[in-house]
């Protein structure tokens, strides 16, 4: 049983097809972790805090997540916005701000690229796929990337995060962070355990990781579907 509901709607197009399998993929296997959790809980009648071996299955839930976060706004952005450049003034002026600062380098015209584009059959086109290498480059494991990448897709960031929830994400990928890059070990302890993560918060998490997945879908369809 899937225990992250998928978006009941979900838009239809080959250009959120990519984009809404990834989603759903991972709301999958985020389930399979938690269902594992409950299951080895159960199994042995366990009561009390988890072990750090159980609570690694509940961060793995929460990594897949961000994970899928990541991949998801990254396939929108090569599958769509290419296409709302074509159609969206907010996007095309991203664009055009875009090509001024690939242009002009520490002042200078970048004339290696300006010759590149000048022999190029297309070179509007290799721009917007220099846009795009750009911006799937990094990892989107923060706010202030996602609403980076959505001010390309004209996506206004109270979109994706109000403002009474951006100190909630910011926190939800600080606890990532810790994760990844920490091991989860605390180190303003003496003895440098690991952070104690609960259910019901890491759950809680993992929904909201989906819920901005899914807000960032919905509203890259809204706009082609508008403009279409």
């Amino acid at each position: 049983m899937n225990r992250f509901k998928h978006i009941a709607d979900p838009p239809s197009g080959e250009l959120y097809d990519k984009a809404y399998l990834i989603l759903c993929n991972t709301q999958d296997t985020a389930s399979s972790f938690l269902h594992i959790f409950e299951d080895t809980r159960r199994k042995r009648k366990a009561r009390g805090t988890p072990t750090d071996e159980e609570q690694d299955l509940l961060r793995a839930m929460l990594i897949f997540a961000s994970s899928g976060l990541d991949s998801v706004v990254k396939q929108l952005v090569r599958d769509a916005l290419p296409s709302l450049i074509n159609v969206d003034v907010g996007s095309e002026k991203m664009f055009q701000q875009f090509v001024a600062r690939r242009l002009d380098r520490s002042g200078d015209i970048d004339r290696s690229l300006l010759g590149e584009l000048l022999a190029d059959k297309q070179p509007r086109d290799r721009l917007v796929q220099n846009l795009v290498s750009e911006l799937i480059s990094g990892s989107l494991q923060s706010v202030e990337e996602i609403m980076r990448v959505a001010a390309h897709f004209d996506i206004p960031s109270e979109k994706l995060f109000s403002k009474s929830e951006l100190q909630e994400f910011r926190r939800i990928f600080s606890a990532r962070n810790e994760i990844i890059h920490e091991m989860d070990v605390d180190f303003n302890q003496p003895n440098r355990n690991r952070r104690p993560r609960r259910k019901q918060q890491m759950i809680g998490d993992t929904e909201k990781i989906f819920l901005v997945s899914e807000r960032f879908l919905r509203n890259v369809a809204a706009k082609l579907d508008a403009d279409s």
